[in-house]
Protein backbone atom coordinates (compact mmCIF):
# COMPACT_ATOMS: atom_id res chain seq x y z
CA UNK A 1 0.00 0.00 0.00
CA UNK A 2 1.31 3.34 -1.17
CA UNK A 3 2.32 6.11 1.50
CA UNK A 4 -0.20 8.99 1.88
CA UNK A 5 1.74 11.91 0.69
CA UNK A 6 0.49 15.71 2.05
CA UNK A 7 2.16 17.88 -0.86
CA UNK A 8 1.18 20.90 1.12
CA UNK A 9 2.90 20.43 4.47
CA UNK A 10 5.51 19.46 2.41
CA UNK A 11 5.52 22.89 0.16
CA UNK A 12 5.18 24.47 3.79
CA UNK A 13 8.09 22.72 5.22
CA UNK A 14 10.27 23.17 2.04
CA UNK A 15 9.49 27.24 1.72
CA UNK A 16 9.81 27.46 4.86
CA UNK A 17 13.40 25.76 5.33
CA UNK A 18 14.56 27.11 2.46
CA UNK A 19 13.91 30.94 3.76
CA UNK A 20 15.45 29.81 7.27
CA UNK A 21 18.99 29.56 5.16
CA UNK A 22 18.15 32.15 3.22
CA UNK A 23 17.79 34.37 6.18
CA UNK A 24 19.82 33.61 8.25
CA UNK A 25 23.11 32.61 6.08
CA UNK A 26 21.95 34.18 2.71
CA UNK A 27 20.94 32.88 -0.74
CA UNK A 28 24.30 32.09 -1.34
CA UNK A 29 23.87 28.79 0.74
CA UNK A 30 20.56 27.80 -0.54
CA UNK A 31 20.97 24.52 -2.51
CA UNK A 32 18.84 21.32 -2.75
CA UNK A 33 21.17 19.05 -0.56
CA UNK A 34 21.17 21.99 2.26
CA UNK A 35 17.36 22.69 1.56
CA UNK A 36 16.87 18.84 1.93
CA UNK A 37 18.84 18.88 5.13
CA UNK A 38 16.62 21.96 6.20
CA UNK A 39 13.88 20.20 5.88
CA UNK A 40 14.62 16.70 6.71
CA UNK A 41 14.26 15.46 3.91
CA UNK A 42 16.24 13.47 1.48
CA UNK A 43 18.12 15.87 -2.09
CA UNK A 44 16.23 13.09 -3.83
CA UNK A 45 12.97 13.22 -2.66
CA UNK A 46 13.22 17.52 -2.50
CA UNK A 47 13.98 17.05 -7.01
CA UNK A 48 10.32 15.61 -6.99
CA UNK A 49 9.35 19.18 -6.86
CA UNK A 50 12.17 21.13 -8.23
CA UNK A 51 15.96 20.34 -10.16
CA UNK A 52 17.76 23.74 -9.68
CA UNK A 53 17.97 26.58 -7.64
CA UNK A 54 16.25 28.75 -9.72
CA UNK A 55 13.19 26.66 -10.06
CA UNK A 56 13.46 25.79 -6.07
CA UNK A 57 13.07 30.23 -5.67
CA UNK A 58 10.39 30.37 -8.19
CA UNK A 59 8.75 27.57 -6.15
CA UNK A 60 9.37 29.62 -2.98
CA UNK A 61 8.11 32.84 -3.91
CA UNK A 62 4.67 30.76 -5.40
CA UNK A 63 3.76 29.84 -1.70
CA UNK A 64 4.56 33.08 -0.62
CA UNK A 65 2.13 34.19 -2.97
CA UNK A 66 -0.28 31.73 -2.27
CA UNK A 67 -0.17 31.99 1.51
CA UNK A 68 -0.52 36.36 1.40
CA UNK A 69 -3.71 35.29 -0.95
CA UNK A 70 -4.60 33.31 1.57
CA UNK A 71 -4.51 36.33 4.31
CA UNK A 72 -6.37 38.46 1.65
CA UNK A 73 -9.15 35.78 1.36
CA UNK A 74 -9.84 35.57 5.40
CA UNK A 75 -9.59 39.76 6.02
CA UNK A 76 -12.54 41.46 6.92
CA UNK A 77 -12.59 44.77 4.47
CA UNK A 78 -13.58 48.04 5.45
CA UNK A 79 -17.05 49.22 4.14
CA UNK A 80 -15.26 52.89 3.47
CA UNK A 81 -13.90 52.41 0.03
CA UNK A 82 -10.86 54.93 0.79
CA UNK A 83 -10.28 53.28 3.94
CA UNK A 84 -10.42 49.79 1.98
CA UNK A 85 -8.46 50.85 -0.66
CA UNK A 86 -5.44 51.59 2.35
CA UNK A 87 -6.12 48.21 3.85
CA UNK A 88 -5.42 46.64 0.26
CA UNK A 89 -2.57 48.65 -0.09
CA UNK A 90 -0.97 47.72 3.41
CA UNK A 91 -0.81 44.15 2.51
CA UNK A 92 1.38 44.68 0.00
CA UNK A 93 4.19 46.32 2.19
CA UNK A 94 6.07 44.64 5.05
CA UNK A 95 4.55 45.98 8.40
CA UNK A 96 4.71 43.06 10.02
CA UNK A 97 7.17 40.13 10.34
CA UNK A 98 5.02 37.81 8.24
CA UNK A 99 4.96 40.20 5.36
CA UNK A 100 8.94 40.94 5.39
CA UNK A 101 9.13 37.27 5.22
CA UNK A 102 7.16 37.47 1.71
CA UNK A 103 9.29 41.42 0.94
CA UNK A 104 12.32 39.35 1.37
CA UNK A 105 12.24 36.71 -1.01
CA UNK A 106 10.48 38.69 -3.03
CA UNK A 107 13.53 41.05 -3.73
CA UNK A 108 15.86 38.48 -3.83
CA UNK A 109 13.46 36.43 -6.33
CA UNK A 110 13.28 40.10 -8.09
CA UNK A 111 17.38 40.76 -8.15
CA UNK A 112 17.78 36.68 -9.01
CA UNK A 113 15.47 37.12 -11.75
CA UNK A 114 17.82 40.08 -13.83
CA UNK A 115 20.17 37.33 -14.45
CA UNK A 116 17.52 34.11 -15.02
CA UNK A 117 15.35 33.15 -17.89
CA UNK A 118 13.41 30.43 -15.59
CA UNK A 119 12.43 33.65 -13.29
CA UNK A 120 12.07 36.49 -15.32
CA UNK A 121 8.35 35.56 -16.53
CA UNK A 122 7.34 35.34 -13.26
CA UNK A 123 9.26 38.43 -11.93
CA UNK A 124 7.01 39.91 -14.85
CA UNK A 125 3.59 38.57 -13.70
CA UNK A 126 4.32 39.81 -10.20
CA UNK A 127 5.52 43.35 -10.99
CA UNK A 128 2.51 43.07 -13.49
CA UNK A 129 0.05 42.28 -11.21
CA UNK A 130 1.68 45.00 -8.52
CA UNK A 131 0.49 47.75 -11.05
CA UNK A 132 -2.98 45.80 -12.25
CA UNK A 133 -3.49 46.34 -8.37
CA UNK A 134 -2.89 49.61 -8.38
CA UNK A 135 -5.07 50.37 -11.23
CA UNK A 136 -8.17 48.67 -9.48
CA UNK A 137 -8.05 50.68 -6.62
CA UNK A 138 -7.61 54.00 -8.55
CA UNK A 139 -10.63 52.65 -10.46
CA UNK A 140 -12.42 51.99 -7.25
CA UNK A 141 -11.82 55.73 -6.45
CA UNK A 142 -13.45 56.93 -9.26
CA UNK A 143 -16.14 54.25 -9.62
CA UNK A 144 -16.94 55.48 -5.88
CA UNK A 145 -16.50 59.23 -6.85
CA UNK A 146 -13.78 59.85 -4.59
CA UNK A 147 -10.64 60.24 -6.62
CA UNK A 148 -10.23 63.82 -7.23
CA UNK A 149 -11.36 65.38 -11.53
CA UNK A 150 -8.01 67.11 -11.23
CA UNK A 151 -6.04 63.10 -11.18
CA UNK A 152 -4.76 61.28 -14.35
CA UNK A 153 -5.91 58.17 -13.48
CA UNK A 154 -3.56 56.20 -15.52
CA UNK A 155 -0.51 58.05 -14.38
CA UNK A 156 -1.53 57.38 -10.74
CA UNK A 157 -1.70 53.87 -11.31
CA UNK A 158 1.95 53.66 -12.34
CA UNK A 159 2.51 56.33 -9.68
CA UNK A 160 1.04 53.99 -6.81
CA UNK A 161 2.81 50.90 -8.11
CA UNK A 162 5.59 53.14 -7.55
CA UNK A 163 4.88 54.01 -4.53
CA UNK A 164 4.09 50.64 -2.84
CA UNK A 165 7.11 49.27 -4.18
CA UNK A 166 9.43 51.48 -2.81
CA UNK A 167 7.19 51.60 0.46
CA UNK A 168 8.75 47.83 0.38
CA UNK A 169 12.06 48.11 -0.28
CA UNK A 170 12.40 50.92 2.20
CA UNK A 171 10.50 49.10 4.95
CA UNK A 172 12.65 46.21 4.59
CA UNK A 173 16.43 48.31 4.21
CA UNK A 174 15.58 51.04 6.93
CA UNK A 175 13.17 49.97 9.26
CA UNK A 176 14.49 52.41 11.36
CA UNK A 177 12.68 55.12 9.37
CA UNK A 178 10.24 53.71 7.42
CA UNK A 179 8.21 52.09 10.54
CA UNK A 180 4.77 50.30 10.51
CA UNK A 181 3.13 53.77 11.60
CA UNK A 182 5.06 55.93 8.77
CA UNK A 183 4.39 53.45 6.08
CA UNK A 184 0.70 53.77 7.32
CA UNK A 185 1.70 57.61 7.53
CA UNK A 186 2.65 57.73 4.06
CA UNK A 187 0.11 55.82 2.07
CA UNK A 188 -3.01 57.75 3.74
CA UNK A 189 -1.35 60.71 3.08
CA UNK A 190 -1.10 60.08 -0.41
CA UNK A 191 -4.42 58.60 -0.73
CA UNK A 192 -5.53 61.96 0.44
CA UNK A 193 -3.84 64.21 -1.73
CA UNK A 194 -5.77 62.43 -4.84
CA UNK A 195 -9.44 62.13 -3.21
CA UNK A 196 -11.68 65.01 -2.43
CA UNK A 197 -13.27 63.37 0.36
Amino acid sequence: MSKFVNHNKKRKLIAEAAWNIIENEGIEKVSIRRVAAEAGMSPGALRHYFSTKDEMLLFIIEYFIEEGKKRSDQKNWSKNPLQAVEEVLLELVPIDEEKKIEANVWWIFALRSLTSDVLKEKKDEMTNGTYDLANSMIKILTLKGILSDSVNADLESSRLSALIEGLSFHALIRPDIYTPEKVKEVINYHLKTICNK
